[in-house]
């Protein structure tokens, strides 16, 4: 007779999805530094700012007001105002406040939205290499991922003659993130439109992961899908808070939908987490309608850690890198190098104290190359890079 511990068996569901990911590489890191180990963390993307205060003063005072019950799953009515105004002025598509969802972080609206859309056998469009849990929760749908591949030689750019002939009866959604993770790329203005192009003739949906919408360089401004006539009623705009206001740990993130998937999806929520603290969502409210200067200098910050990044790795032996246009990451080619495979150099780069995520973790075509977060200050990412490049010497 089998035990209990030999008759009990796992779910399908549970081997089709991975926990491999920049958490937990951050956590094998962590673990070296309890051992003693100097290590800088350049894993995950996860800002080394502190939330502004006038943010947190607001939940406080959201909790002194005693703001702890149940919420509308949806949302609280004065935060989807908020969210609406706010993709108002950034993307001028004007919006109701019954047309926004609030979430817990953008990651949870990636797995709602992909859950009220995808039937087993249908087709999801990825950037590839793009954020991992994409194709995690794809196939946790029993979806199938398709993956639109961009080269490193090329400059990570997109071919939409090569999306284009992605497509077939069984496509369903395209899943954009711009600017990109990891990449930093942010696309033209003409490839979204030719995206739209494409979703409209073959009828399909559109999720946009805008998480890093405020993250961009030289004056490069992104330019999203919902803002192209005829798109509103086929996109799904995801953003959140925890990249352009440092809250990360706050979980919270926000998607404009189209009406005919507001039911669904708040039904989905309402069975996992039912809704969002009242307090947390009020501090959403003081990071949208308050002081923008945060924002506007860390934008600034962010680009000059870039350049620093990027100027030391062309002239670094055997390292090469293209300039991203946004985000928070560089991708690093070291094929060149002694130890051209990601796994074996970012283990042995640990052991020199530096965590880079390596980029096998993001995709199966990125063997040969490693993910930097610029989410350090200058100073400590100088010592990086000098570490890097004595690990490569």
């Amino acid at each position: 007779m089998k035990s209990n511990a030999e008759s009990s068996h796992l779910s399908k569901r549970a081997s089709r999805i991975s926990g491999l990911g920049a958490i937990h590489a951050l956590n094998k890191a962590k673990q070296l530094e309890q051992e003693g180990y100097d290590i800088i963390h350049l894993e995950a993307g996860e800002l080394d700012h502190d939330t502004p205060q006038h943010i947190i003063q607001s939940a406080k005072r959201s909790l002194y007001d005693g703001k702890t019950r149940y919420t509308s799953t949806q949302g609280t009515l004065t935060l989807r105002e908020s969210v609406a105004c706010h993709i108002y002025s950034s993307r001028n598509v004007s919006c109701s406040p019954s047309d926004v969802i609030i979430t817990p972080g953008v990651k949870s609206g990636i797995f709602f939205t992909i859950l009220a859309i995808i039937d087993p056998g249908d087709e999801v469009i990825i950037q590839d290499p793009s954020f991992p849990s994409y194709s995690a929760i794809t196939s946790l749908a029993e979806g199938k991922p398709i993956m639109w591949s961009q080269s490193p030689a090329s400059g990570y750019n997109y071919d939409i003659d090569k999306l284009s002939s992605l497509i077939n009866p069984k496509t369903k959604l395209i899943i954009l993130n711009d600017p990109a993770n990891p990449t930093g790329n942010i696309m033209k203005k003409s490839t979204i439109e030719s995206i739209a192009e494409l979703a409209i003739k073959n009828d399909l949906w559109v999720l946009t992961d805008e998480i890093y919408s405020q993250l961009y360089f030289d004056g490069v401004v992104p330019y999203s899908i919902l803002s192209v006539p005829s798109m509103k009623d086929r996109t799904i705009l995801l953003d959140g808070f925890s990249k352009t206001y440092a809250m990360t740990g706050w979980r919270l993130g926000y998607g404009i939908y189209p009406q005919r998937l507001i039911e669904p999806v708040c039904s989905l929520m309402l069975n996992n987490h039912s809704c969002i603290p009242e307090f947390i969502q009020d501090a959403g409210i003081a990071a949208l309608n308050g002081p923008q200067h945060f924002v506007e200098q860390l934008r600034t910050e962010l680009s000059n850690r870039r350049m620093l990044v990027c100027e030391t790795i062309t002239k670094a032996r055997n390292l090469s890198c293209h300039t991203p246009s946004g985000a928070l990451y560089v991708m690093i080619d070291i094929s060149k190098t002694h130890s051209p495979e990601a796994i074996s150099f970012t283990e042995g780069l640990l052991s020199s104290g530096v965590s880079l995520l390596p980029g096998t973790m993001i995709s199966e075509n990125c063997t040969s190359q490693v993910r930097l977060a610029y989410t350090v200050a200058k100073p400590i990412l100088s010592t990086a890079l000098q570490r890097i490049e004595s690990f490569v010497n």
